[in-house]
């Protein structure tokens, strides 16, 4: 989108915030979540919500928090994957404390480019997780595959990444049923101007299509599932990236 290169690292920060409360699962981030994350005040994040609501990079619903729309979602993974690969850097090549990596991390990413994050990551040798284990967002070249509404997929399996939507009681029941970003999802099937029925966790379920648009994924490919493995064996988090 034309906005994506307009925004500002305090807007990139709010992003991003949103982006790790909705990747550890919570059903959205609220204004007290935001303003003890960035340190700032519960009026301060109000403000913000509202302007990215209105760039229409978030879903924001007052008194019940903020998620990412597809837009706002493309651009906050993009910021992760720079903040991560700067993490790793940092602690692997500088030497530096993991704390300390973090700090420096969120006064770079803002202003290293797309390409040259994607060197660095080369360099690097494309690692899976940043040091405090938590998985690093891959980028859109060559042949990574693109983000896309549940409802809008054929048959196979999927990788839930994000639940996003206007209505927070929708979020909410994606999440009851155990539907939250990381968990691989199969389409069985789908009713002509009917219902989408999944399989999860040896389940079957049958999801309206308007829910369904509600949950974004991504082909679980084997080189997602390599990519999964090894987070798996990754140290536990040491602080949030």
């Amino acid at each position: 989108m034309s906005q994506e290169h307009k925004l500002s690292s305090s807007e990139e920060e709010y992003l991003e915030a949103i982006y790790t409360r909705q990747e550890g699962g919570a059903r959205a981030a609220t204004t007290g979540d935001l303003a003890a994350c960035l340190g700032v005040k519960d009026a301060s994040v109000t403000e913000m919500l509202k302007k990215l609501s209105e760039k229409e990079l978030v879903n924001y619903t007052p008194y019940h928090g903020a998620t990412l729309t597809e837009a706002g979602l493309k651009i906050a993974t993009k910021v992760k994957r720079k903040h991560r690969l700067l993490e790793r850097f940092l602690v692997d090549i500088c030497g530096i404390g993991k704390r300390e990596s973090h700090e420096q991390a969120c006064e770079i990413e803002h202003v290293i480019s797309d390409k040259a994050i994607d060197n660095l990551s080369t360099q690097l040798g494309n690692p899976a997780t940043c040091p405090g284990g938590s998985a690093i967002p891959e980028g859109e070249k060559g042949d990574e595959t693109e983000i896309s509404k549940l409802s809008e997929m054929g048959t196979g399996t999927y990788m839930i990444r994000f639940l996003t939507s206007p209505e927070p009681e929708t979020i909410s029941r994606l999440c009851s049923l155990g539907l939250i970003p990381g968990l691989p999802v199969k389409v069985l099937r789908k009713i002509s101007n009917g219902p989408i029925v999944i399989e999860m966790k040896d389940t079957q379920i049958a999801l309206g299509r308007d829910v369904a648009e509600s949950l974004l994924v991504s082909p679980e490919e084997e080189k997602e599932k390599g990519r999964r493995e090894r987070a798996k064996m990754a140290p536990a988090h040491v602080i949030p990236g």
